[in-house]
């Protein structure tokens, strides 16, 4: 009987073990695979081309802390803010092409291509690791706000054209692009001022600077639950009725506003990193991906409305077709 209790407690410490050696060290098949490859010997490097407390900077910091585990080695984030996000993208384009400087991405990326801007070309400097987040981006006052509504906001923007102020990260980027491109729908002219940090534009808005405060679902929303912000619309086809404190905000549309732009956040390397290193970051990122961890923060930050990951071949044909379409849209040929 002794035999039996003692051999079934063996058996549960290996597999205890097992496990755990799995959770705090990633699994034995990247184990093998990072020893075949002799990669990463060293920290590996992410890039947020944009400044602490956004999206991009909460999502990237997630994910380089469930990616630690999987490679074993350290994963660290780097903000390097300025130019719509061309200074962090620069940096990555000029890093050697070893794959332990990887940029994290947005379609500012894809519009600053279109856009034809020097130094660095998303098609031309990078290859694509893999797209993590699909993301809806909505607008919201300040609780203190004299707007209490998207009718308010308007009426007074039709009175006074280019009075209305909305913030944003950065000139010449996404978030510019789409508080012109919701004005132009519908019918009114903001006044953009873009701001180098989204903790800046968060301060903005609560000081009083500007009227409207931008953001995706993922950072917006701990503004509305601190009670810090009336959210007024969602740019979007529908009502995101599935999150409490926006189930009853118009969506773009049911107000005859047809814009819809979103955002997407993913991963590059530059161009020349060997097809063998690339294989494993794609693959490290889908672990971080499908990992418990990162599905129940996901849930809670309400990050999975849409499925976000996407491989790097789909991703890279995602990069051709955005840049057409910004470039189409911006007047680009």
């Amino acid at each position: 009987m002794k035999l039996r209790v003692s051999s079934l407690l063996i058996i549960s410490f290996l597999i205890f073990a097992s496990l755990f050696q799995v959770q705090a060290g990633g699994s034995k098949e990247q184990i093998e695979k990072s020893k075949a490859l002799d990669f990463p010997k060293r920290p590996i490097e992410i890039v947020v081309p944009f400044g602490p407390g956004g999206s991009s900077d909460m999502m990237t910091r997630q994910v380089a802390s469930i990616m630690t585990k999987i490679v074993n080695k350290p994963v660290n984030v780097v903000n390097r803010a300025g130019g719509g996000g061309i200074d962090g993208m620069v940096y990555v384009a000029k890093a050697p092409a070893d794959g332990y400087t990887i940029l994290q991405i947005t379609p500012s990326h894809a519009i600053a291509t279109a856009l034809g801007r020097p130094n660095a070309d998303l098609l031309r400097d990078f290859e694509p690791i893999a797209n993590f987040q699909i993301d809806i981006q909505c607008f919201g006052v300040s609780k203190n706000s004299k707007f209490k509504s998207l009718e308010d906001i308007l009426e007074y923007a039709r009175a006074n054209p280019g009075k209305v102020k909305i913030g944003g990260t950065s000139p010449g980027g996404l978030d510019e692009y789409m508080a012109n491109g919701f004005a132009k729908a519908a019918g009114v002219q903001f006044l953009y001022v873009p701001y180098n940090a989204a903790s800046e534009t968060k301060a903005a808005v609560l000081g009083g600077e500007i009227d409207i405060y931008q953001d995706k679902v993922l950072s917006f929303l701990t503004m509305v639950r601190a009670d810090q912000i009336r959210p007024i619309v969602v740019l979007h086809h529908k009502r995101l009725e599935m999150i409490e404190e926006l189930k009853n905000v118009p969506c773009a549309l049911e107000k005859g506003i047809n814009f819809t732009q979103g955002s997407w956040r993913g991963f590059a390397v530059r161009k020349g990193t060997p097809q063998q290193i690339r294989d494993y970051l794609s693959e490290a990122i889908k672990k971080v991906y499908e990992s418990s961890e990162y599905k129940e923060a996901s849930k809670k930050d309400m990050s999975d409305i849409i499925p976000g990951y996407i491989g790097p071949k789909e991703y890279g044909e995602m990069w051709v077709s955005e840049i057409a379409k910004f470039k189409e849209i911006l007047g680009k040929k």
